[in-house]
């Protein structure tokens, strides 16, 4: 069962925006709501048969923007001998239901004046998904002693604003086409480019035969990619972002950086690349470990929500992200270099052991046959 409550959207706007308190006071505020939404109605009935157990899922929005919050409530209503359990989020992996992406959860509980109880968990989820984002089954468990039994909600389809605004125009018609005079300005480019392209030809000869007999001096090596990245985190440290206008330059500058440091590092295409992509295709190398990616994702992100959703989060989280990307960089750089120790060794071994002295092949001894006279002193 779905149920869609237009006017409490209104209600939350200010706790997906307010501060740590005031998203307190509106978690409240929202448990007080939501019990006045599953209070049980009087025409309701239960078959003596039934199991008693009712799982609902409640969207909490009419329609939602990209990278908006919002909040999903699931409710369970069961005997009171049974605990119910729901998916919760967790810091390391990601708790995705369908296009619908869980950021935190509320638990709650009300026994009810039949001697049944309602258990309830309400998320705080965002989404990134275009015109529609689908709310997938989500799973709750139920205990009575050994006995689990796990059941599912109906899923449900939410809209999701564009940012095409409602008073575009459509595309116009072409332009009639514009006759313009005749200039000899062309003619006078041409000729400048020519004589260039003459003077290039005379002083590349020129150039090539004052370098016979001398040697070519060394290109400049690269600038390896951790010492890149550690120099534009340097150089980003100190953004004022006491200023909100340097939020998004900061933010793309942090994500910019350290995509590219894995792109030259690990090979991973992660600058033409989404956030889920760049992650999907790190937990297909042997580097890094599961926990370091988990914490690159996080950084991403925390940047997508600042270059998407045009989030502004607070003046610490900027110097958080630049510890937590430091310590990603040397993890990595830790991790890619006793790997390329071990390759090395490995090496070693192998060369080892196919240098090893060949035994030299011992010459055949030579056939010798019987003497005629023998043979005829045998028969």
């Amino acid at each position: 069962m779905i149920r869609c409550i237009s006017p409490t959207r209104r209600a939350f706007s200010s706790v997906r925006t307010g501060t740590a308190w005031v998203q307190g006071i509106g978690m409240c505020l929202l448990w007080v709501i939501f019990v006045c939404i599953t209070w049980p109605a009087a025409a309701q009935d239960v078959s003596p048969g039934d199991t008693k157990r009712e799982v609902q899922l409640h969207v909490l929005a009419d329609s939602v923007a990209i990278g908006e919050r919002f909040f999903l409530a699931v409710t369970a209503r069961h005997d009171t001998a049974e605990t119910v359990s729901f998916p919760l989020p967790d810091n390391r992996e990601v708790l995705a239901f369908g296009d619908v992406e869980a950021l935190d959860a509320a638990m709650h509980e009300r026994l009810l004046p039949d001697g049944m109880q309602v258990d309830s968990s309400v998320y705080l989820v965002t989404t990134f998904a275009l015109d529609t984002a689908r709310v997938a089954p989500i799973p709750v468990t139920f205990t009575a002693g050994d006995d689990v039994l796990i059941v599912r909600t109906d899923s449900t389809w939410i809209p999701v604003h564009s940012f095409v605004p409602q008073d575009a125009e459509d595309i116009r018609d072409l332009a009639p086409l514009v006759t313009f005079p005749r200039s000899v300005w062309w003619i006078v480019a041409g000729i400048a480019l020519l004589l260039l392209l003459a003077a290039g030809i005379v002083w590349w000869i020129r150039r090539r035969r004052n370098r016979n007999g001398e040697n070519e001096t060394e290109s400049t090596p690269p600038v390896p990619p951790d010492r890149e990245a550690y120099d534009r985190l340097d150089a980003l440290e100190k953004t004022d972002l006491s200023d909100r206008r340097n939020m998004p330059f900061f933010y793309d500058e942090l994500s910019g950086l350290l995509r590219t440091y894995v792109a030259r590092r690990l090979d991973v295409q992660a600058l033409e690349m989404t956030t889920g992509e760049t992650v999907a295709q790190l937990r297909e190398q042997d580097i890094p470990d599961s926990q370091t990616i988990s914490r690159f994702r996080n950084v991403l992100v925390a940047c997508d929500y600042v270059k998407f959703a045009d989030a502004r989060p607070p003046e610490k989280q900027g110097a958080d992200l630049i510890g937590t990307s430091r310590s990603i960089i040397e993890t990595m750089e830790m991790q890619a270099r006793d790997a390329e120790q071990a390759e090395a060794e490995t090496a070693d071994a192998n060369d080892a052991l196919t240098g090893l002295p060949v035994q030299p092949a011992q010459p055949e001894s030579p056939k010798t046959d019987t003497p005629d006279t023998d043979r005829g002193a045998a028969s």
